[in-house]
């Protein structure tokens, strides 16, 4: 078997993002470039724009197996420990330069590779175990380099506060080596007097080396103590609330209305997607509750099997009412996304997606056999040049019509004759649009006036019931009714909410709940002080920054009877949390002024 040395390196606008190498056999080469570009693309620094990826291929006989560093885990209980604890480590194993080596690692920030310390040791005792964690294979690989006496490493994600002491032969865990949010960040190296810095760095780039984990194998160290599932959770329960993410359910003990019952408390709800109310339109609750006295509360299988009964009829309104050739159900709108893109994009096909699409599209684009690559968000000059770059045979370009944090509307326009001039196909989620935008409701895509070669929407955001729809061409639908995996293996959506569908979908003909909410768009952005857009969505976001204050705001806004959900990471990136504002056809000019009114108690409105 060959062996190669594959090799990641990330940057955004010029700054280091991540990086990673293995030794590889061929067989793994595709799933680590796949798993190593991921790695790039989603990272808490942000969403890498040059990623470099080299696959080298060595001979086996040059690659040396070197022994594992033995793992000890420290104890310090906070960051203001952290430097005195690493000090002693490198005083006790003879360090002479620790104090200077220490200084420079709380003092370095963003810094990509590492710094050279010349210092004396006294000789290493020989302790080799396993360990299964990326950082501790590295740290034994530096360890074995020629000249290198110590290594301390503190991670440059400000999120990451564990680092590592390697010297003695063994791997410290400094679980609390820097505070929370840190900028420090930094791999200081302790070398021996006289060492060519220019040879030692060649070693450390150039050598092949494997680590050797046989010793746990071979029985001649203990296996390390592995903590139960519910300790494991706890610990990260606790660190995800530690940073104000964590999360908790509520209970509606009414229907959504603006006027709910949450909790046992009254509020004014700002935060539900049941744009137009039909969740409790008469019309649509007699339409369920008459096809379930019919044909019962569940489909009993799939739609290939036994659970089609009213969905066809209901596919074939909804290809008419939209304008396609054919349309397909699905249990809920994530399924639709996640397995058209799985179903869609074989190994011949790039995916080309935007980088704030929704989690139900990222998660479809790694599911998928095809090539990924994440454009900046809406910047659609770079999508041309990324599109003109490919030699893919096909290329699928994904985007949210209307995103869902932002409600920000697509340039569906331009989007469009971007990927018709380069022959790419056009997918678009407009799980926000239908129900607000274009005539009678029907979406943004009507709005605009373009027409994507696939379109996914949902009912569970303006229709007021669940489940999902793909729009497209009836030989992708055939497609789709055959290798989908959600559509052939998952359980049909009840004909109670198949009925309720249909009859929101009468519902959006008649215009009059779909003239209400646009007034009451145009009602709360004058209220907040935003311009006027007449293709404005229902979802408008308050920025707020800090996850923590975030949460002070709506809990502020709760006191007041204002519900509003603050939206933190991982929804949006880290320090860019929001209050996600959602306006419905049922709100009241007396629920609009009471909101501006409550926005300026909390100070997000002057």
């Amino acid at each position: 078997m060959n062996t190669y040395s594959i090799r990641m390196r990330s940057s955004l606008a010029g700054s280091h993002i991540s990086g990673a190498e293995r030794l590889s056999d061929t067989l793994e080469l595709p799933q680590l470039t796949a798993a190593m570009t991921s790695r790039a693309l989603c990272h808490d620094k942000g969403v890498a724009d040059n990623i470099h990826i080299t696959v080298e291929k060595i001979e086996s006989d040059a690659v040396a197996t070197v022994p594992a560093l033995e793992p000890v885990q420290t104890d310090n209980a906070s960051p203001e420990s952290a430097q005195a604890l690493v000090t002693t480590l490198l005083k006790d194993a003879g360090i002479t330069a620790a104090e200077q080596a220490v200084a420079l690692a709380y003092s370095l920030t963003g810094l990509r590779g590492a710094a050279l310390v010349d210092a004396v040791k006294h000789p290493a005792s020989d302790c080799v175990k396993d360990h299964f964690h990326e950082a501790i294979i590295l740290a034994s690989k530096v360890a074995t380099t020629p000249g290198i006496l110590a290594e301390i490493c503190l991670s440059d994600d400000p999120h990451y506060t564990k680092g590592y002491v390697a010297v003695d032969g063994k791997f410290y865990r400094v679980p609390n080596i820097k505070p929370e949010g840190s900028d420090l960040g930094t791999r200081i190296f302790v070398v021996k007097p006289g060492t060519d810095v220019d040879e030692l760095i060649s070693n450390l780039e150039d050598t092949p080396v494997r680590v050797d984990l046989a010793s746990i194998a071979a029985g001649t160290a203990p296996l390390p103590v592995r903590d139960s599932i519910t300790t494991v959770a706890a610990r990260r329960n606790d660190q995800w609330a530690s940073q104000g993410l964590s999360r908790s359910l509520r209970t509606f003990e009414s229907a959504q209305l603006p006027h709910s019952r949450v909790d046992g408390s009254d509020y004014l709800l700002f935060s539900s997607s049941d744009y137009l109310g039909l969740s409790t339109n008469d019309s649509v609750i007699e339409a369920a509750v008459r096809a379930t006295r019919r044909l019962g509360t569940g489909s009993g299988g799939s739609r290939l099997t036994t659970g089609t009964s009213i969905h066809s009829a209901l596919e074939r309104k909804l290809a008419e009412f939209f304008g396609f050739g054919d349309a397909v159900l699905f249990a809920t709108g994530y399924q639709a996304n996640h397995s058209t893109i799985a179903a869609i994009a074989g190994a011949d096909v790039e995916i080309f997606s935007d980088s704030d699409n929704h989690a139900s599209i990222i998660d479809g684009c790694r599911s998928a056999r095809a090539r990924v690559t994440i454009f900046p968000h809406a910047d659609y000059d770079v999508l041309a040049r990324l599109l003109d770059a490919s030699i893919a045979r096909h290329k699928l370009v994904i985007s949210d019509a209307v995103f869902s944090m932002s409600g920000e509307v697509i340039d569906g326009r331009r989007l469009e004759s971007i990927c018709r001039e380069r022959g790419a196909w056009l997918m678009l989620d407009d799980a926000h649009g239908v129900g607000v935008l274009g005539e009678h409701g029907r979406g943004t895509c009507d709005e605009l006036g373009i027409s994507p070669d696939i379109l996914v929407g949902t009912a569970s955001k303006a229709l007021g019931v669940e489940g999902g729809y793909v729009l497209c061409a009836s030989p992708v639908a055939t497609l789709l009714r055959n290798q989908a995996r959600s559509f052939v293996y998952s359980t049909a959506m009840n004909p109670g909410s198949v009925a309720a569908i249909d009859a929101a979908l009468d519902q959006l003909r008649g215009g009059i709940v779909g003239k209400r909410l646009r007034v009451n768009i145009a009602a709360v952005r004058a209220a907040l002080g935003l311009p006027g857009d007449p293709v404005a969505s229902a979802i408008i976001p308050i920025p707020i920054g800090e996850e923590r204050r975030a949460m002070e705001i709506a809990d502020a806004l709760n006191e007041r009877g204002i519900f509003i959900p603050a939206i933190r990471y991982p929804t949006v990136p880290r320090d860019q949390a929001m209050l996600r504002l959602t306006v419905t056809a049922k709100h009241s000019d007396n629920d609009i002024a009471r909101l501006a009114q409550a926005l300026r108690e909390v100070g997000v409105l002057s």
